[in-house]
């Protein structure tokens, strides 16, 4: 029987966006596969603590429904030793620079895609 722990060890692709509101920044984590859930914060790591919390309530809810829990789009289920995949998105404010966000490209992980979109 699928349960949480083993929704939880499934390799689901992580999403990092880099948003700004007013002159303040913060990270937005979405998963790809399941777009609805999110965790933000100022931080990574709070981010990522958020993203978990809303993660397991998600999958909580969903199994005493009796509904069906989005599988990882690569099916396989991870080991420890595997690396999740991330992509990091971001607006880019006028007067902002790709260095900015270097950073969070690089503390992601080594599997990071790195998308760009111009606010105008």
């Amino acid at each position: 029987m699928k349960d949480l722990d083993y929704y939880r060890q499934q390799p689901y692709e992580r999403i990092l966006e880099v948003r700004f509101e007013g002159s303040d920044r913060y990270l937005l984590y979405r998963l790809r596969e399941i777009p609805t859930i999110a965790g933000d914060g100022v931080t990574k790591d709070e981010a990522l603590s958020n993203l978990r919390e809303a993660f397991d309530d998600y999958v909580t809810w969903a199994l005493e429904e009796g509904l069906r829990v989005p599988e990882p789009a690569r099916g396989l289920m991870r080991t420890p030793s595997q690396t999740e995949s991330t992509t990091v998105t971001s607006q880019v404010l006028p007067g902002a620079s790709v260095a900015d966000l270097t950073s969070e490209v690089f503390t992601a992980g080594p599997e990071t895609r790195l998308e760009l979109a111009e606010v105008a």
